[in-house]
């Protein structure tokens, strides 16, 4: 019989990396028979003792994440959360670029907290809920804080300041 945490990561698994408490029980009635009396505390514990996001972290495998924030009972798998591609050069760029100095002033995003969104939409649109289809397994979205974090805005970057819209609706949202 498999262990709970790997009952757990699978029903996460099946649920496409993200879920509810409610989900993630639904999900283990139907794999479990004869469950103890106490099988969702055992859940929650199993959860919250794999997930650095939680004061009860006991330090073995950081499995879990929370992903609307601690208490709101959401909880994804962090191997679905996808790296941040890194920016490569492409094959026979310019060999002489021209060079000029400049200072920028950046907000520091919390890249983690929008691919965490991302994963809980499925990368699926919020306002029409369809995905952008990249391949046959690969799906693609964007993050838009609904108040921007630069300028005279300074909004906020948190989970309630981001929404997930297609890629060319962001663009207009933007003003590129």
């Amino acid at each position: 019989m498999p262990t709970w945490e790997e009952d757990i990561v699978s029903n996460l698994t099946n649920l496409g990396g993200t879920g509810t408490y409610a989900e993630i029980y639904d999900e283990v009635k139907s794999l479990r028979v004869d469950l103890p009396t106490s099988w969702k505390d055992v859940i929650r514990r199993q959860i919250q003792d794999r997930s650095s996001d939680s004061a009860g972290f006991m330090g073995v495998a950081d499995l879990f994440f929370s992903v609307e924030g601690l208490g709101r009972g959401v909880w994804g798998l962090r191997q679905f959360v996808q790296p941040t591609p890194i920016a490569a050069d492409l094959p026979g760029g310019n060999g002489i670029p021209g060079r000029t100095r400049q200072t920028t002033y950046r907000v520091l995003q919390d890249t983690v907290q929008a691919r965490q969104i991302k994963l809980l939409h499925r990368d699926a649109r919020q306002l029409y809920g369809e995905a952008l289809r990249i391949s046959p397994t690969k799906t693609y979205s964007e993050a838009h804080h609904i108040i921007p974090l630069r300028g005279d805005f300074a909004g906020p970057d948190t989970a309630s300041n981001v929404i997930v819209p297609c890629p060319n609706r962001h663009a207009l949202c933007v003003g590129y």
